[in-house]
């Protein structure tokens, strides 16, 4: 790390309180929901940092370890840090933090770059002593070096195995101008989007000569898509961060699974900390960000609307289609509550009808429970469009 990555902790800014809330209720419900499942955790923190920031604030190993501590199966961690500053501030902190007296074994904290201990990291003892540890890495640079598609692979091949990464995409952009200049070299593109011609292809999209807007949208897309082909991760979920100081993409943080109900509950926890009103994306906005929101992002509402529509053009069908089965498709980021209003809103609009749970007698909102004074809409209701 240089100069400008360790002045990063001296400062607590609001896109580092929003990357580590997701992180934090993401862990938490992450352990929950295999704690019937898994016989030991393992958390990796691939660029951990100091470990607090401004001498105060609970950087993402300190928010580790205290859930860690919560757990009654045994936990292993495990630390990678570059700069020997932050390393020394992270031995110190974590030796002082009480949630190490209750891991499985001593934790594990080296210094150097994360991919030269992947490996060893995920051939440690936990995984001799028990067949079912659930892993879970935090990749988390503060530049744009260091990220390898093969480890975030490893990571994956592991059962249970969850990555969340924080993807520059800011300074991937500059990265990939650099190339076009002549000025920076792309070795390490490939590193991180897997192979040659993934590379190839981005260098494409971030062309001079290519004007197009959608230019951000076709970047990340492309990664994603390298994400499923290289590593193995089913369902990638991006959560979109603006930059501290102007209406730009400063970095992504991206969730890879290859588990549905870990994609469902991490689009919950990014459903709860975004700052768009647009349903199915899910962002940190600026104040001043509302039209690059809705350039990039809109109209997710609509399109769902005529995929809904298209979908009751076959037949009838369940409401628990659309908040059980479609919430849980590889491209769909719309969580259960949203496509409840998105039908709620299209009954309104008088382009659907409810019928009861024998799928029979039209439903109306007036004569279904209410909650809050406002209509619900049960999952085992049916649906049929209406006539016009």
């Amino acid at each position: 790390m240089g100069r400008d990555d360790q002045e990063h902790f001296n400062e607590y800014t609001p896109q580092n309180r929003i990357k580590h809330e997701i992180l934090g209720k993401y862990f938490s419900a992450y352990m929950r929901a295999l704690g019937r499942h898994a016989q030991a955790f393992h958390y990796i923190d691939g660029f951990a940092g100091g470990g607090l920031y401004e001498q105060r604030h609970h950087g993402s190993p300190l928010i580790a370890l205290t859930l860690l501590a919560k757990q009654t199966v045994p936990c292993s961690v495990s630390f990678v840090e570059r700069n020997p500053k932050l390393f020394s501030q992270l031995s110190q902190a974590i030796t002082q933090h009480s949630g190490t007296g209750g891991l499985h074994d001593d934790p594990f904290v080296q210094q150097g770059k994360f991919s030269d201990f992947v490996e060893q990291i995920l051939s440690r003892q936990v995984y001799s002593e028990f067949s079912r540890v659930a892993t879970f890495a935090f990749v988390d640079p503060c530049g744009v070096q260091g990220v390898r598609m093969r480890d975030l692979a490893a990571v994956l091949s592991k059962p249970y195995g969850e990555c969340l990464l924080f993807w520059n995409y800011d300074g991937i952009n500059r990265w990939l101008g650099g190339v076009h200049r002549g000025t920076a070299g792309r070795d390490g593109l490939i590193d991180l989007f897997g192979d040659e011609p993934t590379v190839a292809e981005a260098l494409r999209l971030s062309s001079p000569a290519n004007p197009s807007p959608e230019k951000e949208r076709e970047l990340r897309d492309l990664f994603i898509k390298a994400v499923r082909e290289h590593s193995g991760a089913q369902f990638v979920l991006p959560f979109r961060v603006d930059a501290r100081d102007s209406d730009r993409t400063s970095h992504y943080l991206i969730h890879c699974s290859g588990h549905s109900l870990a994609f469902k509950i991490m689009k919950d926890v990014m459903g709860t900390a975004t700052s768009s009103e647009e349903i199915g994306a899910f962002e940190f906005l600026r104040e001043a960000d509302t039209a690059y929101q809705l350039g990039i992002f809109a109209p997710n509402a609509d399109r769902a609307r005529t995929a809904i529509l298209k979908q009751l053009d076959v037949g009838n069908c369940k409401v628990r289609l659309f908040t059980k089965d479609w919430i849980l498709r590889q491209h769909d980021y719309f969580r259960e509550r949203d496509y409840k209003q998105v039908l709620l809103d299209m009954e309104q609009a008088g382009d659907i009808e409810v019928l009861d749970k024998n799928g029979v007698q039209v439903l109306p909102r007036e004569k279904r429970p209410k909650r809050d004074g406002k209509p619900t809409l049960g999952d085992d209701y049916w649906l049929r469009r209406k006539k016009r």
